[in-house]
């Protein structure tokens, strides 16, 4: 389970990164945290199972298609739903797994103990992904402040 900033600093050091959940909706969240890790120089593996290609990346339909060479994921879904896809990576291999929303589901524990996986729960990408800028910086200084 996310300890500390180490936990994050961690998963942006991952050179390879799926996301779970990434939209069709070109003005998405999602789209924009795509955007994002491609900027800061990630291999993006964008995964949704109605889509064969999102913004010129190749899209894989479910986890198990993805290629096993991979870091990390980033899931972007509900939180019904996100423990279980973070499982799904989980046996794919995957160790270092950032759920967006906020999952404190005994689950989590449960996973991290036995995959031997990291997983951070309910923090923003960009509030970490240096250089971080307006109002995510604020939130971050909020965050360390109040934390």
């Amino acid at each position: 389970m996310y300890k500390d900033n180490v936990d994050v600093k961690n998963f942006l050091s991952s050179k390879s990164v799926a996301l779970i959940g990434v939209s069709r909706n070109k003005q998405s969240y999602s789209r924009s945290l795509m955007k994002a890790f491609v900027d800061k120089g990630f291999e993006v593996f964008p995964v949704n199972p109605n889509e064969t290609e999102i913004d010129g990346l190749k899209c894989y339909q479910s986890i198990t298609q993805l290629p096993d060479y991979i870091d990390a994921a980033y899931i972007i879904k509900r939180k019904e739903v996100a423990v279980d896809l973070a499982r799904e990576a989980a046996n794919k291999g995957i160790k270092k797994i950032w759920i967006h929303v906020k999952c404190d589901a005994p689950d989590i524990k449960e996973l991290c103990n036995e995959y031997g996986v990291t997983v951070i729960a309910g923090e923003c990408f960009f509030m970490w992904a240096e250089p971080v800028k307006g109002v995510h910086a604020f939130h971050r200084f909020l965050r360390n402040i109040f934390s």
